[in-house]
């Protein structure tokens, strides 16, 4: 539905009715063992959009990364990103023709940070279809495990060397991934999976996982080339102007190095123009709340029919955007049968997300989960009680 006054024109989403095959597609429960700070873990009752609440250092983004390791059925690539976005690396010399080599540090991904042969983290959900599992474990190699340690290294002897052993339901991508000596996993682990990823790649569930850094321009503007000149682009448009009712088009600009690259941390690849603007103009100049909603309102669009996880999901947005953000997570998570998982520590998230809860008339559609380390199980909040506790103001982060 589109109001359209002096101010210009906004649009509104209003919800549309469930597929019938939404819930088979759902995920009710997650199980976490041994990942990270969690011995073990559960979170139950889960529905189509999940706000995950806690304190710091409480385990929110290892639950997020749990998920999208499981979505990913055991693509090495996803291994790699979840560790590098922590910053978990190990660098070595190498040798004098390549220099210093660039190695993953998987080691604080096993729960204590000192993984030995045997130790293992699993993921388990539960759904109307069959449940997905999978399971790393470390072990130590067999002849018949050679071809997937590091090239550079196979004519070694496999004493004192370990492999990570990947089990699961459905049969994951790659059964192993070879590690260095030094416990580290290399690019190069990556290039040997690429053949046995792309036959069985149908076991991929699409997931989009945004980090509080949000995405890269290159990722962006990968994502942005295949909705363009789409009815999903307008979608795009109506979240930005959630911020700003002046942008009239976005266009990806193409780099060209070495006049200006684009970091992990950058706000560039991307021009807008703006009403009554004569030049467009560097997204990165509208600050961080428009590139925050481009980043969301485009992997929602490319996470149809899997899952969108969020980490601080209200980051750079002003409180008075946030019901406008729920209402569009809301219309298109149901659309295109997405289950959406964020975290956040703001209160004024919690109670944006009850208005829209209120004003909607949602049942069975939304939970607040309360995650700590020191419990085993997170506490679900229904849409209820999530409307009950910002009348009352009472806390729940």
């Amino acid at each position: 539905m589109k109001e359209a006054g002096d101010s210009g024109e906004r649009t509104r989403y209003t919800r549309p009715h469930a597929p019938q095959n939404a819930t088979d597609l759902m995920i009710n429960s997650l199980s976490v063992n041994g990942y990270r700070g969690f011995a073990r873990f559960e979170m139950n009752d889960l529905a189509c959009v999940n706000l995950l609440v806690g304190t710091n250092n409480g385990g929110k983004t290892s639950v997020l990364e749990a998920l999208y390791l499981l979505a990913a059925s055991g693509d090495p690539a996803s291994l790699w990103r979840i560790v590098n976005r922590r910053g978990e690396r190990i660098e070595n010399e190498g040798n004098p023709r390549t220099g210093p080599e660039l190695e993953m540090d998987i080691t604080h991904l096993f729960h204590g940070h000192e993984p030995r042969p045997g130790s293992h983290f699993q993921f388990e959900t539960k759904n109307g279809l069959p449940h997905r599992s999978i399971t790393y474990t470390l072990k130590e190699p067999t002849t018949d495990d050679v071809p997937v340690l590091p090239p550079s290294e196979r004519g070694e002897p496999p004493a004192g060397r370990l492999i990570l052993s990947v089990t699961g339901q459905p049969r994951p991508l790659v059964p192993a991934l070879g590690l260095t000596r030094s416990g580290g996993l290399r690019s190069d682990a990556l290039d040997a999976a690429r053949r046995p990823r792309r036959a069985a790649a149908s076991a991929i569930r699409p997931a989009q996982f945004i980090s509080t850094e949000s995405l890269t321009p290159d990722e962006l503007a990968i994502m942005w080339n295949e909705i363009v000149l789409t009815e999903s682009e307008d979608r795009v448009l109506a979240a930005l102007r959630f911020i700003d009712k002046n942008i009239e088009r976005v266009a990806a600009v193409v780099a060209r190095q070495p006049y200006f690259y684009f970091g992990p941390a950058s706000r560039g690849g991307f021009k807008v123009k703006l009403r009554n603007a004569a030049q467009p103009i560097p997204i990165g100049s509208l600050g961080d709340g428009i590139w925050r909603m481009l980043a969301m309102a485009i992997a929602l669009i490319k996470a149809k029919g899997g899952i969108l996880l969020v980490d601080e999901i209200d980051t750079g947005l002003h409180y008075t955007v946030l019901a406008d953000m729920w209402r569009l997570i809301f219309a298109t998570a149901r659309e295109f049968d997405i289950q959406v998982f964020a975290t956040t520590h703001s209160f004024d998230c919690v109670h944006s997300l009850a208005s829209i809860c209120e004003s909607d008339g949602t049942h069975s559609h939304v939970t607040i989960q309360r995650i700590e380390l020191k419990d085993s199980v997170a506490v679900p909040y229904t849409e209820r009680q999530i409307m009950l506790a910002a009348e009352r103001q009472i806390e729940v982060r």
